[in-house]
């Protein structure tokens, strides 16, 4: 029986603009709901989102995830995102990770203050440099092609995308120094990567509606 997929998650970009692009890339059928919070919040197998819920037609739940990163490379793998070689995938699962270890540095900086605050900008600083110095290097090994590893459309290249894209929309409300360091119209190879990822044909019912609909704002807190 074909999957159908719904994806639990706030109307905001957040976690999930590259579960939303792996969805869709993965040419299956999914749906996104908006539960009402705090009040479902335990009805969440672990108490937070996103949550992705998979069945099969006329058949009950079969798969309910939880963990941002689990559901991508569920998804990931089991479309063909991934590769199937272990070391291959472990290069493209390293390379989100630290995307991921940026963004959540970002996160605690939303919601700190005081002394914690400045050493958090000091972190982010060093660490999104040094991602961009790594992200760069990796689109230049590969030919500077749009593609982190090969010819097609990957999970990295659309970690990466939504990474980016989370950066440039949120501005510098969030952080001062991520404009700078984070803002892919100033990095070539970064830049050719959200042309090519906004170029697949996987992904157009995406961005049509992202178009029809405007873009999900991203987190905002100060």
């Amino acid at each position: 029986m074909s999957q159908q997929y719904v994806l639990r998650y706030f109307n905001i970009q957040g976690l999930c603009e590259a579960l939303r692009l792996l969805l869709t890339a993965s040419g299956t059928n999914w749906t996104e709901e908006t539960p009402e919070w705090p009040r479902e919040k335990s009805d969440q197998p672990l108490g937070h989102l996103p949550v992705l819920v998979e069945s099969s037609k006329g058949g009950k739940d079969d798969v309910v995830l939880s963990e941002t990163l689990v559901i991508e490379r569920y998804i990931a793998r089991k479309y063909g995102l991934l590769p199937t070689d272990i070391l291959a995938a472990a290069r493209q699962e390293q390379l989100r990770d630290q995307l991921h270890d940026v963004w959540s540095t970002h996160m605690e900086f939303m919601h700190s203050t005081g002394e914690r605050s400045t050493e958090l900008v000091t972190k982010f600083e060093q660490d999104a440099t040094r991602l961009v110095s790594v992200h760069v290097a990796a689109l230049r090994r590969n030919g500077n092609n749009g593609h982190y590893f090969g010819e097609a459309l990957s999970y990295v290249d659309i970690a990466a995308y939504a990474f980016f894209k989370f950066f440039s929309d949120a501005g510098p409300k969030s952080l001062k120094a991520k404009v700078g360091l984070l803002n892919y119209t100033r990095i070539p190879e970064v830049s050719k990567l959200m042309a090519t990822v906004e170029a697949s044909s996987s992904l157009a019912p995406y961005f049509t509606a992202e178009k029809e609909n405007g873009a999900r704002l991203a987190t905002r807190f100060k």
